[in-house]
């Protein structure tokens, strides 16, 4: 079952579906095995398909239920190495980076909260028949670490994002002077982000 087959199961919503010409056999099989497992489990709590977009080196799937989105994002860039696929929980507007960027939060952070005696991070990018597997496990911690975000309790995610973004700094811009020397200054919306995400 292809990409398309995803989409057209799932008229009720109006997902934006786009895939690449140069979509990769790696990226093809991780969307099509975590919309095969992940959908029916998100589906389940209300949550509908936002966006579908798979490239050559990435895909993005979205799930949305009023202002809460479930992101589901991987990389196997050159540059990424360890490539990694991450489950993100997030609040308002799933598109906008300098939303989501402050407004999210990875599974994993809040499996680090709830489990202080784990080591948790992202999630190893699989390949083959690793995908099932993988995809399976972390449908299951969203299961376990997500379960109040996914009931729209939303108590646990704010004291998560809070805890990560006072530890952030503002995105800084630099730029040349008058004298040819760089100066650094924080870049505004971010600075407005920082604080209300804090």
């Amino acid at each position: 079952m292809g990409i398309l087959d995803f989409f057209r199961k799932n008229k009720k919503s109006e997902t934006e579906i786009s895939t690449t010409i140069e979509t990769s056999l790696e990226q093809s099989l991780f969307a099509n095995i975590a919309l095969e497992i992940i959908s029916p489990t998100v589906e389940k709590f209300g949550f509908i398909r936002h966006r579908i977009e798979v490239k050559m080196y990435s895909t993005t799937i979205i799930f949305k239920k009023g202002k809460q989105y479930i992101k589901i994002n991987s990389s196997n860039y050159p540059t990424d190495y360890p490539y990694f696929y991450n489950i993100v929980l997030g609040h308002g507007d799933s598109d906008n980076f300098t939303e989501f960027d402050w407004n999210s939060v990875a599974l994993w952070k809040l499996k680090s909260k709830i489990d202080k005696s784990v080591k948790a991070k992202e999630y190893e990018f699989p390949l083959g028949e690793k995908v099932k597997f993988s995809i399976s496990h972390a449908n299951q911690e969203l299961l376990k670490y997500g379960d109040s975000f996914l009931n729209g309790d939303l108590t646990l995610f704010y004291e998560t994002r809070s805890e990560q973004n006072i530890g952030r700094e503002p995105y800084k811009i630099y730029s040349p002077g008058k004298n040819g020397k760089y100066t650094t200054t924080e870049e505004p919306k971010s600075v407005i982000q920082k604080k209300k995400f804090s």
